[in-house]
């Protein structure tokens, strides 16, 4: 018997009580002409029966009812001003970044990837950036996330595929797609494997060999917990942990060079609807996808999802500004308004993602411009409600998988959907909602005749784009190789870097990568002993000298420690005044602390090499490969017990240090103890300027280490 309730078409949705620019595409594409209303039937979970509606009106909830402000003005919810998206967009290019900020976010973290990358592979994985840092994002609390794959393992679509690889050297793997969802596969191992966590991870099945996924989450969880953090623990398919206060998902997976077959339809779409661009679209091609290892259901462990974490990163690359602020925009109306309260957060920034894309490829003919943003956010945003009230969310390569078939389901997505209709009737003043977006609202309508520049030149000075490059150089994971060979392949891929094609890339490479390079590649020889005759010596120490020839402030340090190592303290603390002369500078930036107006003053028509050489400041990384000094062995193999791999030291610190135990050695008591002093009250009466809040431990940690080599136990004991 057929329920008596009506289930409209889903194609109805969104209440669409006023058509603006971008409402046609959607009523057309649904078969739509009217407007019609509906509630959710909470028991069936389904739409209850409708009725059309005569001049069916929406209405927008006024500034006054949220604000309690009599006399503010109604928001006009479906045709905003130009101003009003103009304010918007400039106030996300504050929050979220300038084009010319989020360009620097990515240059220096693929710098980064291609610095490290011939390291990995080394080691036996390789490696790429993810997620939103990847994509240009910096959100407060968001984490990092990192795709590793073994590299002798190649992952094929089809059998005509295999003469493509060399046998027994990489071990070949099938996608089997057969009676699974769309986006899923299995993966069957064709020939010899030699990885024991992928031998323990595989099950027989019909006779043939299968990777289960479970199984290998499980192997590479205990892998990272080994090599990076004993506090790792498994999340969906990441293995997550914590390094230094920030958030780290690490995803351990296979490659494939090739796409699915369901994903080939997606490269004709493209073509047809002319985006994205050839140059892009063939670069997706070519770097196919990542193979990860979790289910479409939790009980389906030998199942992988199918992951287009490259092309999506393609993707979000070619987009104008507006497209990417508008794919912020949705990102933090999301977290602040949608994800709030007692909900069920099921849905997540992926899906908004998706949205956009989805948005710009059916929409080229919709405006992506600054005084458009808000239409271009309300016509995402009714996509995502129609979305919601049919329960399908098509993932943009392969539509036939659904990306709700788990997550919206029943109850949920009756709760979602009568959520994402109250905000709807709202109209854009859902926005105020947000702090943040709706801050920058306000202003523009309490200002009617406030003017918003949106170029560029109006929205960042030169000043704040350098401290966006020194705060990405100082997030900048330097590379640190263990033995000549991946000294060799570093400098290699230093080599291969499109150096003459970049100013940003050129000064990055010569002034952070290559001394931060050699500098570690030294500590790394010093510490053998066989290596240490004069000649080899001699070259030891000119490899520190060019350096700190071409590096920043904190490379005098380094040699500092080099030079104390080497028992020549006369020589340490002459490197020890040079570099206090320079950090105490008022223009010096550490993590965007300084003077701006004496930044500017010093810095005017300075280049910027000697921009970063004179006013970048990072910490004192230590890594755990490698002895620098006795005085903090201990606190290294603290730190190594714990799983993280590197010291972090602030450079003053380890600046009032250097000179407490180069005048001990010396026996200048006086000095000794004024040092001593110097280093107390830094760590008193700072208030993050010199220490980061972070890092505040291990500097108290150092003071008492320096207090109990002088032989005071009291006071160390009281610093511990």
């Amino acid at each position: 018997m057929k329920s008596s309730v009506v289930r409209p078409n889903f194609k109805i949705l969104l209440l669409l009580s006023h058509e603006g620019p971008g409402t046609d595409w959607i009523l057309s594409t649904l078969g739509l002409s009217l407007v019609k209303s509906f509630k959710w039937d909470r028991v069936n979970c389904k739409p209850r029966s409708y009725v059309k509606t005569k001049n069916s009106t929406k209405k927008s909830l006024p500034f006054s009812e949220i604000f309690g402000a009599a006399d503010w003005p109604k928001l006009k919810d479906m045709h905003p001003s130009p101003h009003l998206s103009e304010a918007v967009f400039v106030g996300m290019c504050r929050e979220i970044g300038t084009s010319t900020e989020v360009r620097i976010r990515r240059e220096v973290a693929d710098i980064e990837e291609k610095v490290w990358r011939p390291l990995w592979v080394k080691r036996g994985l390789d490696r790429m950036n993810s997620g939103s840092q990847s994509e240009g994002f910096r959100l407060l609390n968001s984490d990092v996330d990192l795709m590793l794959w073994l590299t002798d393992y190649k992952v094929i679509d089809d059998l005509s595929q295999l003469g493509l690889y060399t046998i027994p050297q990489d071990t070949v793997i099938i996608m089997e797609g057969e009676d699974i969802p769309p986006g899923f596969t299995r993966l069957k191992i064709l020939t010899s494997s030699t990885e024991p966590k992928v031998n323990v991870s595989c099950s027989k099945i019909n006779g043939e060999t299968y990777i289960i996924s479970s199984l290998f989450r499980a192997r590479f969880l205990e892998f990272n917990k080994y090599a990076f953090s004993m506090s790792s623990t498994e999340h969906g398919p990441c293995v997550t942990f914590s390094f230094s206060g920030t958030d780290f998902d690490h995803v351990y997976c296979f490659r494939s060079y090739h796409l699915p077959k369901e994903a080939l339809p997606w490269i004709q779409i493209c073509q047809l609807k002319h985006w994205p661009e050839d140059i892009v679209l063939s670069a997706i091609v070519n770097e196919g996808c990542h193979i990860v290892p979790i289910g479409s259901e939790p009980e389906r462990d030998s199942e992988w999802r199918v992951s287009f974490s490259r092309a999506e990163q393609r993707l979000v690359y070619s987009m104008n500004h507006c497209q990417f602020i508008c794919y912020g925009l949705l990102k933090y109306f999301l977290k602040k308004v949608i994800n709030t309260g007692n909900n069920d957060f099921c849905l997540c920034s992926y899906f908004m993602k998706t949205l956009v894309f989805w948005v710009i490829q059916n929409k080229c003919s919709m405006g992506w411009v600054p005084e458009n943003l808000l239409m271009c956010f309300w016509t995402c945003f009714k996509l995502l409600i129609s979305w919601v009230y049919k329960g399908e969310c098509p993932n943009f390569f392969i539509p036939q998988n659904n990306m709700f078939r788990v997550k919206v389901v029943g109850h949920r997505q009756a709760i979602l959907f009568d959520q994402l209709c109250a905000l709807y009737n709202k109209g854009l003043s859902c926005l105020l909602l947000s702090p943040t977006i709706g801050k920058y609202l306000r202003e523009q309508t309490l200002n009617r005749n406030l003017i918003t520049g949106t170029d560029e030149t109006t929205l960042i000075s030169n000043y704040l784009i350098d401290v966006c490059l020194f705060k990405e150089i100082q997030l900048f994971i330097e590379p640190y190789p263990i033995n000549k060979e991946e000294f060799a392949r570093v400098i290699l891929a230093i080599e291969q870097l499109p150096i003459s094609r970049s100013t940003l890339l050129k000064t990055i490479t010569v002034h952070i990568i290559l001394p931060k390079l050699l500098r570690s590649f030294c500590f790394k020889l010093r510490q053998n002993t066989a290596f240490l005759k004069n000649k080899n010596q001699y070259y030891l120490l000119n490899m520190m000298k060019l350096a700190v020839k071409n590096g920043c402030i904190p490379e005098f340090l380094y040699v500092a420690l080099y030079f104390y190592k080497n028992c020549q303290y006369e020589h340490s603390l002459r490197c020890l005044r040079k570099a206090q002369g320079k950090l105490i500078q008022p223009y010096v930036v550490y993590y965007g602390y300084n003077n701006e107006e004496l930044y500017r003053h010093a810095m005017t028509e300075v280049s910027l090499s000697n921009r970063i050489k004179e006013c970048l400041i990072y910490d004192i990384s230590l890594i755990d490969k490698y002895t620098y000094i006795d005085e903090l062995v201990p606190e290294q193999l603290a730190y190594k017990a714990g799983c993280h791999f590197v010291l972090r030291i602030p450079p003053l610190v380890m600046l009032h240090m250097l000179f407490v135990l180069n005048h001990r050695k010396l026996e200048d008591t006086l000095r000794v103890q004024q040092s001593l002093q110097n280093l107390h009250i830094l760590l008193l009466y700072d208030e993050g300027k010199y220490i980061p809040w972070d890092l505040k431990d291990i500097s108290w940690q150092i003071l008492g280490i320096c207090q109990q080599t002088c032989g005071d136990y009291v006071r160390a004991l009281m610093s511990f």
